[in-house]
């Protein structure tokens, strides 16, 4: 994932934007650990920042209630 600062647009609804693999929004959770919109759990392998761009590794964890 590459973050990079964009000019601003239009406001959109969220069901009106393209699909993504990954969550619009995340909250921390104990552990190092975050949860996206649509409950599914990740953490960040690899960040770094550079030249004003971030690049981020990120990797899907198992559902902990699924264990």
């Amino acid at each position: 994932m590459r973050q990079e600062d964009v000019s601003l647009g239009e406001a959109v609804c969220p069901s009106l934007l393209a699909p993504c693999p990954l969550p619009s929004m995340w909250q921390l959770y104990p552990g190092r650990r975050y949860r996206g919109s649509d409950s599914s759990f990740w953490r960040i392998v690899y960040h770094i920042e550079f030249s004003g761009k971030e690049d981020m590794l990120l990797e899907q964890l198992p559902d902990p209630e699924g264990e």
